[in-house]
């Protein structure tokens, strides 16, 4: 309306005088009836009924410019001394900045064209800008295997598989905050339903609590539960396993199909229920928000969602599942796409080798992790 009002008080220049007078809407019914005629007249009844017909607007429309998007990544503005100084040894002239810098590059250097920061934890992290740093957070995020992990808990993930740039902490919290799915399924903070009870067990995967998740959306084949069908121990013996779920009936006939040896317990057996239930309240979690309305397909799903869950530090242990199980930590879909330092110079051979003797050295980790979860 203001370019109209521009185009109407450019027009009026050329008339000497002029007046304004409003007209009441009852005394204007001829003019508002032609106004109206010429806006739904069809173009058939023009030679009968003189209308002017404009086919483009009176005022002319402002020339968009042309605009240019550049991608620039500002949490690497105050390293980029830090590189011309690894590269070139080129120092600032003011002292105090000279004295940063210096303090600062001590941490890092550069291997070929990467820089490579060298962490407290004694790993080597491979620094990296955006765009490649969005695309780690939604490889780990919600890509082939990723859990939706909160702020914390993604850049965590990311600094542990070998990637490091400044503001990672703000950048996977505002990620995490900005994910529809995450947002919409996230749970009500409550208090725990139980108190945590941790277990010693003789040596590990010796007993395992069963449960069965509640009925699932039908999936192909008639799959409508998840419960663990088989369970192997590290040194060949059978393991003892404890159905704990309310529907001891069903999981009796289940083992008793498949040969499973139980021992039974009680229904409610608060050291087993509170282990069972939050590690399911997890998986059906990561199941909502990688499903959305397309329920029957958990099925398909569930592997990527446990997968996702066992490369995943849990706070109890300080360590991931996988890593408690084989020693090592699992290459994870970011390190095809993104490279890190470890996979840049690692070795075939000797990778195979020293997976031999993290397997030998594992004891020691999981007695750590027994202690760590009896002071969780």
């Amino acid at each position: 309306m203001i370019l109209y009002l521009d185009k109407v008080q450019e027009l009026l220049k050329a008339f000497p005088t002029f007046t304004i007078q409003h007209v009441p809407r009852a005394e204007n019914a001829h003019a508002d009836t032609l106004a109206r005629l010429g806006s739904a007249l069809d173009t058939q009844f023009r030679r009968s009924i003189l209308v002017e017909h404009l086919d483009q607007p009176s005022i002319e429309e402002a020339e968009q410019p042309n605009l240019m998007q550049i991608d620039e990544d500002p949490s690497w503005q105050e390293q980029d001394p830090i590189i011309d100084y690894l590269v070139n040894e080129n120092l600032p002239k003011d002292k105090s900045e000279f004295r940063k810098i210096k303090q600062k590059a001590a941490r890092y250097y550069m291997k070929g064209d990467m820089l490579v920061r060298r962490s407290y934890s004694g790993t080597y992290l491979t620094c990296i800008k955006y765009p490649q740093t969005l695309e780690v957070l939604c490889k780990i995020h919600d890509g082939e295997c990723g859990n939706h992990a909160g702020g914390r808990s993604l850049a965590q993930k990311a600094l542990s598989i070998g990637y490091f740039w400044p503001t990672m902490r703000q950048d996977s919290m505002e990620y995490a905050r900005r994910c529809d799915r995450c947002q919409r399924y996230k749970p009500i903070p409550r208090l725990p339903a139980e108190e945590y009870h941790p277990q010693n067990s003789l040596w590990p995967f010796m007993q395992w609590a069963i449960d069965l998740v509640e009925p699932m959306p039908t999936a192909p084949a008639n799959k409508e539960m998840m419960i663990v069908a088989w369970i192997t121990s590290p040194n060949g013996s059978r393991p003892r396993l404890y159905p704990l779920s309310r529907k001891l009936m069903q999981i009796t006939a289940f083992l008793a199909k498949y040969g499973i040896k139980q021992h039974l317990s009680t229904p409610r057996y608060p050291q087993g229920n509170g282990q069972a239930e939050a590690s399911n309240k997890i998986v059906l979690d990561c199941l909502k928000k990688r499903l959305e309305d397309v329920k029957g397909k958990w099925v398909d799903e569930l592997p990527r969602v446990l997968w996702a869950y066992r490369t995943t530090k849990r706070r109890s242990t300080g360590e991931t599942p996988f890593s408690l199980a084989y020693g090592t930590e699992a290459i994870i879909p970011p390190h095809i796409t993104v490279p890190s330092m470890s996979i840049e110079v690692g070795n075939l051979d000797q990778n195979c080798k020293q997976m031999k003797v993290n397997l030998d050295l594992l004891e020691e980790e999981r007695e750590k992790a027994i202690i760590r979860v009896a002071a969780y």
